[in-house]
């Protein structure tokens, strides 16, 4: 028998494991791959921009491409290896209709069947918003004002509202100067920023924010100049709406057609109904009784504190479901069937 050279030996066992590797079905180093679907069509989405970014040490871009005509798509580059004990390795944005969709990739999961799920767009019967709660914090010279509208997108079959007229139009007091900061958070629970536009009638902003399928919300942020007692304006777009008042323990609010309507379970904050259909001129007192134990400072919006987002929580969680849609007829339609 011919002996063999020991390093040819070597490259045949190589070659050899290498194949068995391959059978036994363990993946070999690949870049990200899948299909993108339009669920709106129920077919493939085709000519779909798509970006390949990592979470290693932040954010970072890796790749773009664009789907095939049968939605598939493929990176070349591989996500890197991530720090031991983060659970994100990166994430697919595809671009569709002029609005971005995101599949986020966990630590260990399949790369090679990526499914990234988009919509078309509509700007036909944009769903209006299913309640709206305002939370007011008073302080000395200065109130910080915080809006809140969920939306239901129940379409069938299921589109993106998208629109240039404002998937939300709103409000903005004068005395606001027309700074308001504006995010967005649609059903995968990730909130961004948005911007509003002054639209053609005064005072009045609109938001393109997309609504997606499911539950999404628009919150508003901007500051009013205050001094205890003064008045100023709340005013609804949308006549039918409902909007409760949420104010904290030492302060009341008056103004025509305003009514109590309780307190949030587990805080000291005050709830009333504001009426919707005309502008009502608001006063925010504070109780002379507990005047010298309050003292609640301004905070700048670009400075979000924990307990006003537990608040919002409270309301748009527990608010929602008892508080806000009991006092909204509009709400309860808007969640008993499919819409748009």
């Amino acid at each position: 028998m011919p002996s063999r050279n020991p390093a040819s030996i070597g490259l045949h066992l190589a070659a050899t494991a290498a194949t068995a590797l391959g059978w036994a079905g363990i993946p070999c180093a690949a870049g990200v791959e899948g299909t993108v679907r339009n669920a709106t069509t129920g077919g493939p989405a085709a000519g779909v921009t798509l970006t390949l970014s990592s979470f290693e040490d932040g954010m970072t871009l890796l790749e773009e491409t664009v789907s095939g005509t049968d939605g598939a798509f493929s990176f070349e580059k591989e996500l890197p290896a991530i720090a031991e004990g983060q659970q994100l390795a990166g994430s697919v944005r595809a671009e569709h209709d002029g609005v971005n969709y995101t599949e986020i990739l966990p630590v260990g999961a399949a790369t090679r069947d990526v499914l990234v799920t988009v919509y078309s767009a509509s700007a036909d019967a944009v769903p209006p918003p299913d309640s709206r709660a305002v939370i007011l914090e008073p302080g000395e010279a200065e109130m910080i004002v915080r809006e809140f509208y969920p939306f239901f997108n129940n379409s069938s079959p299921p589109v993106t509202y998208s629109s240039e007229a404002g998937t939300l139009r709103f409000f903005l007091p004068e005395a606001a100067q027309g700074l308001v900061r504006v995010s967005g958070t649609g059903p995968a629970g990730m909130s961004l920023p948005s911007t509003a536009l002054p639209s053609e009638t005064a005072d009045v902003y609109k938001v393109d924010f997309p609504l997606k399928p499911g539950e999404n919300r628009i919150e508003l942020t901007y500051v009013l100049p205050h001094e205890n007692g003064a008045k100023f304006t709340v005013r609804s777009m949308y006549p039918t709406l409902g909007t409760r008042v949420a104010v904290p323990e030492g302060f009341s609010i008056e103004g025509s057609g305003i009514s109590p309507a309780g307190r949030i379970p587990d805080t000291n904050w005050a709830l009333y109904d504001v009426p919707d259909a005309e502008p009502v001129a608001i006063a925010v007192t504070r109780s002379p009784s507990s005047s010298s134990q309050i003292s609640i400072e301004p905070a700048p919006i670009a400075n979000e504190l924990g307990w006003i987002a537990g608040l919002a929580v409270l309301i748009l969680g527990l608010g929602f479901a008892h508080l806000l849609a009991s006092a909204t007829p509009r709400g309860r339609e808007a969640r008993s069937g499919p819409e748009g």
